[in-house]
């Protein structure tokens, strides 16, 4: 389901330009692909460590908030300030700068130059759409949720 997620999102970000890129398209497709699987493994491991007592600790007058909704934040922080911007961003640069046959100092200046505005955009519509995830949709169908 990523890759072809992948295909049809960098096939309308691409009906813009004069010409289509295959090379880009295979680099984010096999991105996609690969961090599907990371994504797999890695939410299981958030959902069972961010049970709502880190924020607990952190904050004792939070203990009269639901465990549940404690446990959706650690979550939802943990996904999007550790996963997102040490895992998820330097795999796709190395990735889909090696796929496209950029040279390492490119594929650092092209992190360099949109890591920011990247994560911003990221934040802005991720950490609603993750808390409503982890919150409120059954682990199984995590990932479903998230592709659709």
């Amino acid at each position: 389901t990523g890759g072809i997620l992948a295909l049809m999102g960098d096939a309308i970000a691409q009906s813009t330009e004069p010409e289509y890129d295959q090379t880009r398209a295979t680099a984010f497709i096999s991105f996609d692909m690969f961090y599907r699987a990371v994504q797999c493994a890695l939410f299981p491991i958030i959902v069972d460590i961010c049970d709502g007592h880190f924020l607990s600790q952190l904050f004792p007058a939070m203990l009269d908030v639901n465990i549940h909704y404690l446990a959706t934040m650690e979550q939802t922080i943990a996904n999007q300030f550790l996963v997102i911007p040490f895992i998820y961003y330097p795999v796709f640069f190395t990735l889909t700068g090696y796929l496209q046959g950029l040279t390492i100092d490119d594929t650092i200046e092209r992190a360099q130059t949109t890591l920011i505005p990247l994560l911003k955009r990221n934040w802005l519509f991720w950490i609603p759409v993750q808390f409503f995830q982890f919150g409120y949709v059954d682990e199984p169908l995590q990932i479903p949720f998230l592709c659709v």
